[in-house]
């Protein structure tokens, strides 16, 4: 897949998408995008089929309910929220938001499959790793560059991302991201090769 050329959906769900993500701090916009882009090379190279709306929506908005952390509240609720109001001002199916929003709500999970957690979710994940530094070698250089390109990043994304980690363990101690930061993903972000 050359994602130089990849084009977003053009449909009124992309648009509300979209405006959801500029809402967004520009370290997570960029990211948003990012993982869009990475997710998709990795479901061609697996050659797994995804819903090209539902999971550029599931990309911009994945990380928007981190940003302002809410005790004993997982970040993806209010990440999931904010897509199914996306499609409701889109006037799209409801059953459409309840897959975007079940593929965010999923996305931090350790081992999440596509047989048993759905494309979009783990294709979500995957284009996030890839995002902080994982699974560098599945994303030809080229792919790389042209992301990197079209969505660079902005001075200190590393250590503002890893401190939205730490504060949403904090916030919900019983959480994903909270077992993540005792496995010591913060640390993986910080050190990241692909990151600035």
């Amino acid at each position: 897949m050359d994602l130089a050329g990849l084009s977003p959906p053009d449909t009124a769900l992309a648009r509300e998408a979209e405006a959801a993500c500029r809402e967004q701090p520009a370290s997570i916009v960029g990211h948003s995008y990012r993982t869009w882009l990475f997710g998709n090379a990795l479901a061609a190279l697996h050659r797994v089929e995804l819903d090209a709306e539902q999971f550029y929506c599931a990309s911009l908005v994945h990380d928007y309910g981190i940003v302002e952390v809410v005790p004993g509240q997982d970040f993806t609720l209010r990440s999931a929220d904010c897509a199914l109001a996306c499609v409701k001002r889109a006037g799209v199916d409801a059953s459409v938001g309840d897959a975007i929003a079940d593929a965010i709500c999923v996305h931090p999970t350790p081992g999440v499959t596509v047989e048993h957690d759905g494309a979009v979710g783990c294709y979500v994940q995957a284009g996030a790793m890839v995002d902080v530094g994982l699974r560098l070698g599945d994303i030809t250089p080229r792919n790389r560059q042209a992301v990197l390109s079209r969505y660079p990043r902005g001075a200190g994304f590393k250590g503002e991302f890893a401190a939205m980690i730490r504060n949403e363990a904090q916030a919900v101690p019983g959480g994903r991201f909270a077992l993540l930061t005792r496995m010591g993903f913060p640390l993986l972000v910080r050190v990241a090769p692909l990151l600035d």
